[in-house]
């Protein structure tokens, strides 16, 4: 497992509270928690999901109405004009569920998880939906073309029926490299040095369009979390060099996701001055115009090499 940080690491430090950090001076406007008290909760909330169709919402919250490591999925969908109150979702357990992601049509619901049966470590699953309903059906693990006995985590469905996530189990470049596992394939596919590195690169994100990746990297160990959140371009079939976001008030921003229906907003979560919980999920738009197209770049921070300075005015 290369070293690599563990589920339950992961999970201590979003329990903690240590996430409070330093981070890069924005003049950018002030972003609240998303739906404070509903989503983002005294808990640690991550992984913002839209269904493609706007009427349901999952997301990831850590020790919400459980012990403090717990990871479970919630969720909460629309009821006449308004939404249903948040809940587990219903294929949730008291192992490891997390980083919930929708198919392109909405019909199925990608996650992982480290409950019983699988390859070892975490491991992705899907389960089906009824966009109708809302009601889910029995998850199934997706197989050893994409699981290993490492951790798997993230899960992010393409439009062709591949699937972006990251593994320490399937060898690369440092600990957690993003992969994409395409129809048919044996096995994954590393996403190569212009994404990955020798740290931890997770979370990925597609633009609508799918030509925006947006992901976290960073450090991640027993006694130290700081990850940011970059931006790759598909440029004529493959990514561009990563570059920093100036998104996010704290050192530790991970969780980043596009809104289906508005491709110019980015959710993401951090643990900000003011906030909710331990960790917050944030919604932003993002400028620029045709997010969705490789013609419209998302604003790009880079740092000065000394730039550690307490949040302002971003959070």
């Amino acid at each position: 497992m290369h070293g690599s940080v563990s589920a339950g690491v992961f999970a201590a430090w979003l329990a903690l509270g240590a996430l409070v950090l330093p981070s890069h001076a924005s003049d950018a406007p002030i972003s609240a928690p998303f739906e404070p008290g509903v989503i983002s909760t005294a808990a640690a909330e991550v992984r913002l999901a839209i269904s493609p169709d706007g009427r349901q919402m999952l997301w990831g919250s850590i020790g919400r109405d459980a012990p403090a490591e717990q990871q479970d999925i919630w969720e909460r969908h629309r009821v006449g004009d308004g939404w249903s109150t948040p809940a587990r979702v219903s294929f949730d357990t008291e192992a490891v569920e997390f980083d919930p992601a929708f198919s392109k049509d909405g019909k199925k619901v990608y996650f992982h998880s480290d409950r019983a049966g699988g390859f070892d470590g975490t491991d992705i699953y899907v389960v089906t939906r009824d966009p109708t309903s809302f009601a889910f059906g029995t998850p199934a693990n997706a197989g050893p073309a994409i699981n290993s006995k490492g951790d798997e985590w993230a899960p992010t469905p393409t439009r062709d029926g591949g699937l972006l996530f990251s593994s320490n189990g399937w060898g690369g470049r440092g600990k957690h490299d993003l992969f994409i596992a395409r129809p048919g394939a044996a096995r994954p596919t590393n996403l190569g040095p212009s994404i990955n590195t020798a740290d931890e690169d997770f979370d990925a994100a597609l633009s609508p369009e799918e030509a925006t990746l947006v992901f976290a990297s960073g450090v991640m160990t027993d006694d130290k979390a700081a990850t940011r959140l970059y931006v790759s371009r598909n440029e004529h079939g493959a990514w561009s060099p990563r570059q920093a976001i100036g998104l996010g008030c704290s050192d530790f921003v991970i969780g980043p996701s596009f809104d289906p229906t508005d491709d110019s907003m980015l959710a993401y979560s951090a643990n900000c001055a003011g906030g909710r919980g331990r960790m917050d999920i944030h919604r932003e738009h993002v400028p620029g115009p045709s997010h969705g197209s490789a013609a419209g770049p998302l604003a790009v921070h880079y740092p000065s090499p000394g730039a550690r300075l307490a949040c302002r005015r971003r959070c």
